[in-house]
């Protein structure tokens, strides 16, 4: 939309701050190729130098970004948490710290973990986006802990394996939320609030995770000395 361009005269009389386009999608915390969709819709204005390249003014981008907050916050946002899932089989796979042997179960053990993995990710992409389900997702997020401490207690895993390897996957998604507050210079209220709702998510699910464990656990123990007489 030619209304989005800016002359470079313009820019001259009224003494612009400008920024190339590579910083201005830094500043904005996107890609280059979707700063240039939304300037050619016109939802981001441009100045055009006389070499045909596009100049962003740090005034307007801030405004862009003011006006935009909670919907470009919020995408952002989800896009760098579901990048991390192929952070989280990375870890479960090679990381030198992970008490859980995973090369060593079987792939449809591995399945069953990396399933329940992928639905606690979009349980706390789901409480961070609907805050409406909130109460809901966090039972959610209980039960596949539960889920997570059932399996991994029938595997034979210690409790404290099973709680590190578990909190080893906390780090990716706060990564991923300070890492989108360090790419911009503005950063958004929901932006802010969801490291510690990341971290509320991941404590429910992780107490009940040993919860269930050590049910199973005791009740197994209890099973296994039925019938048996003193020696």
């Amino acid at each position: 939309m030619r209304s989005s361009y800016h002359t470079w005269e313009e820019r001259v009389i009224n003494h612009e701050s400008l920024v190339s386009i590579s910083e201005a999608s830094r500043i904005l915390g996107v890609s280059e190729a979707a700063l240039r969709q939304w300037t050619d819709e016109g939802k981001v204005k441009a100045f055009i130098t006389p070499g045909g390249h596009r100049r962003y003014s740090r005034s307007e981008l801030k405004r862009f970004l003011r006006s935009h907050s909670k919907t470009l916050g919020t995408k952002d946002l989800v896009l760098e948490l579901t990048q991390t899932a192929s952070l989280h089989r990375e870890i479960a796979r090679t990381h030198p710290d992970t008490p859980l042997h995973y090369d060593k179960l079987s792939p449809d053990t591995r399945e069953r973990l990396a399933t329940l993995g992928r639905n606690l990710l979009e349980l706390i992409i789901r409480y961070i986006t609907v805050p409406s389900k909130r109460a809901d997702i966090v039972e959610q997020a209980r039960a596949v802990g539960r889920s997570h401490g059932e399996m991994l207690v029938g595997l034979g895993f210690p409790l404290t394996d099973a709680v590190e390897a578990f909190i080893s996957h906390r780090g990716p998604f706060v990564d991923a939320t300070t890492h989108l507050m360090r790419k911009r210079e503005a950063v958004t209220g929901r932006v802010v609030d969801a490291i510690p709702m990341i971290s509320y998510i991941m404590d429910e699910a992780l107490v009940s995770l040993v919860a269930a464990y050590q049910q199973n656990r005791n009740a197994a123990s209890t099973d296994s000395g039925e019938g048996q007489g003193p020696y």
